[in-house]
């Protein structure tokens, strides 16, 4: 079976390539806008439609893990990215007829503004993003659900929530983190520096993660959104904690900076309802 994964440099693709390339019966081809080098892969602009046109009838892939995506929240890098890519896909999957199930990745983002009371949050809650990154994925959502009711374009998602892991974009919490501990251990900054500490999020391992973006594309159902979560949710001050002993290093060396304007949109806890990922994960078990 021939696999193209878009985004193919990125932090959560590099995860995936290494544990489908465990399976001989898969030939894997790679997509991003840089070139790495190998028959296998291809530069695209994916926000050009011809030059998608061209790639998928060149590898004409029958699976296609769509791991392409932007959290600039910059509306017009976003929106090309997350939103104007998906569409490229799509369309050109149609125009050439190709038999290929696409996974798209969605984020806890889109449901925005919750309350405690509302956890676990499946995949019905009402969507209500408060950040442009968020606002975009749910466009991505309403692409999907359209294209999944006109034309039976078989596509899921896996609606993910918090990943972890060394390497992470450093415009996320962890990734921040971990920069910043480089450069202690190396004695370039003197304080770990971080903002609000005391909201509770769903973490999860990327490594984990990734074995669930198999098993959706594998064993979802064509249509369907899947949270992508443990489950649970864990205090960021804990998770902190957690990381610099693994680090060998003290809670002590952290200043926690609140902004003074309090941001009338943070969402104190929020954690996955994964009953329907878990009868995938039962599935696939058996």
């Amino acid at each position: 079976m021939k696999v193209l994964i878009t985004g193919a440099t990125g932090f959560s693709a590099s995860h995936l390539i290494s544990l489908l390339s465990h399976n001989s019966s898969l030939q894997m081809v790679f997509t991003d806008l840089q070139f790495k080098g190998g028959a296998n892969w291809h530069v695209c602009d994916l926000t050009s439609t011809n030059d998608v046109f061209h790639l998928l009838n060149k590898t004409k892939p029958e699976q296609i893990y769509h791991l392409a995506g932007s959290y600039s929240n910059e509306y017009d890098v976003d929106y090309r990215v997350n939103v104007l890519t998906t569409k490229n896909l799509i369309d050109n999957c149609l125009r050439l007829n190709l038999k290929c199930r696409i996974l798209l990745i969605g984020s806890s983002a889109e449901y925005g503004l919750v309350s405690e009371k509302d956890n676990p949050v499946n995949e019905d809650h009402p969507l209500r993003p408060v950040s442009i990154y968020g606002l975009t994925k749910v466009y991505q959502t309403h692409l999907m659900n359209f294209y999944y009711t006109t034309h039976k374009i078989d596509v899921v998602m896996a609606r993910t929530f918090n990943l972890m892991g060394k390497g992470i974009s450093n415009k996320l919490f962890i990734g921040h983190l971990y920069e910043q501990l480089d450069k202690y251990k190396e004695g370039r900054i003197s304080k770990i520096v971080m903002g609000n500490l005391q909201h509770k999020r769903d973490y999860i391992p990327v490594e984990e993660a990734v074995k669930d973006y198999e098993r959706i594309m594998n064993l979802g159902t064509a249509g369907e959104i899947y949270n992508v979560g443990l489950g649970k949710s864990i205090r960021i001050h804990q998770l902190l904690e957690e990381i610099l002993k693994d680090a060998g290093l003290d809670i002590g060396i952290v200043e926690e900076k609140i902004e003074n304007t309090q941001n009338r949109f943070d969402v104190p806890d929020i954690f996955a309802d994964i009953q329907k990922l878990n009868r995938l994960r039962s599935i696939s078990q058996k």
